[in-house]
């Protein structure tokens, strides 16, 4: 199924850069990639998926981003104008709306995308234009192979196995099984973390496979009982599927630990899951972000002055992904800022490259955003919580 999806997202991709062809070499004619008129910036996000709640507040912070960068006098002499496009969770949609933001809004930059799925289909098109793309959640290394005009501020997903393993290993647990679905992510990441297992000492079970998207997870949820594991590594694209997975769990008698992304306890997770969340021993998650750090604090309160709410609940209940929207922009405003304004794609990939490493919102305390050698903003920067009466809580001590 993976290699399908891969398949269809090159014939869209390549039907896409046909199209644009006759549109010029930016995409962004009443723009100027030279600056001097307000930037259009496209923004993709799965507003109409299993991931919505944490696409709304990633929108938000764009918006909120934009907001204070115009404020702010604009970016390299220009004011920004945000575009927001659903890309409804698919490899499809995603490379329509980037085709639309490009050609049709004239779109000078292309942000956003939460999953690997979206991510990928974004850099097929902006990548041939030479279009700057900042990414803000797409984890797989694919995003990056090769990538001349595309950037992330979060982490590469091979970060993920080795601080996975190292926690369960940590609390104890020798049986992990992985439960993975079918996109990108998950049919990557799943060997990566069952080597780790077997390196780190362990006896890892059968991996459990399941459809991204899957309505039912019953047979999934047997085959995971069939394992016997004493813990859960789940994996995959969606907070839904997360959500469903550990409700299933629960129904089948499969009643272990589960660790997993910052997914597993977002708002779409959490509306699925029900009361599995109170029947699981433990749930466990790595995120990128860090509640206490104080670049992560002053995001939290700008956002709770726009948008309503708590402080103190905002900084545990906001998804990892909004931390690193808000650096996904501080990097625009950087890079325009460098090249006076200009879109032009080889003059804001260079200024970009060139940024000096700083400390942003996402990852944690000390961890900088450092474009020096790679194009991904964060490294070994993922923090461990536990989700404790209805919130996430930082662990005492951190896996290595």
């Amino acid at each position: 199924m993976q290699f399908r999806s891969l398949i269809r997202v090159g014939v869209v991709a390549l039907a896409a850069s046909i199209s644009l062809a006759a549109c010029g070499s930016n995409g962004a004619s009443n723009t100027s990639s030279d600056g001097g008129k307000t930037l259009v910036v496209g923004f993709a996000a799965p507003l109409t998926s299993g991931n919505g709640a944490v696409a709304k507040e990633m929108v938000n912070t764009a918006k909120l981003a934009v907001k204070k960068i115009n404020a702010g006098g604009g970016a390299g002499g220009r004011k920004l104008s945000l575009k927001v496009y659903d890309d409804k969770l698919t490899a499809d949609e995603s490379a329509k709306v980037t085709q639309r933001a490009i050609t049709v809004d004239k779109a000078g930059v292309m942000m956003g995308g939460y999953t690997s799925i979206e991510g990928l289909a974004i850099r097929q098109i902006v990548e041939p234009r030479k279009i700057v793309f900042i990414n803000s959640s797409t984890v797989s290394p694919a995003l990056m192979d090769g990538a001349k005009y595309t950037f992330r501020t979060t982490v590469d997903q091979g970060d993920y196995p080795v601080q996975m393993i190292a926690l369960l290993k940590s609390l104890g647990y020798k049986r992990p099984v992985v439960t993975a679905d079918d996109g990108p992510t998950g049919s990557t990441l799943w060997r990566p973390i069952v080597d780790q297992a077997k390196r780190a000492g362990m006896n890892p079970g059968q991996t459990v496979h399941y459809t991204l998207g899957a309505t039912d997870l019953t047979s999934a949820a047997s085959q995971l009982k069939s394992e016997h594991p004493d813990a859960v590594v789940q994996i995959g694209s969606a907070a839904a599927d997360a959500g469903l997975m550990l409700k299933t769990m629960v129904e089948a008698g499969v009643t272990v630990p589960v660790v997993g992304f910052g997914s597993l306890i977002a708002p779409d997770a959490l509306k699925i899951g029900g009361d599995a969340y109170t029947k699981l021993p433990a749930i466990y998650t790595l995120a990128n972000q860090q509640p206490s750090k104080p670049q992560y604090q002053d995001f939290i309160k700008a956002y709770a002055n726009e948008y309503g709410g708590s402080v103190d609940a905002l900084s545990l209940g906001l998804a990892e992904q909004t931390g690193a929207t808000w650096d996904a922009f501080t990097v625009l405003k950087k890079g325009l800022e460098a090249t006076g304004g200009s879109t032009d794609g080889d003059k804001l990939a260079k200024a970009i490259d060139e940024i000096t490493p700083f400390a942003g919102a996402a990852g944690k305390e000390g961890a900088l955003i450092n474009f020096e050698d790679r194009r991904d903003g964060f490294s070994k920067s993922l923090v461990a919580f536990q989700f404790v009466n209805g919130k996430p809580k930082e662990l005492a001590r951190q896996p290595s």
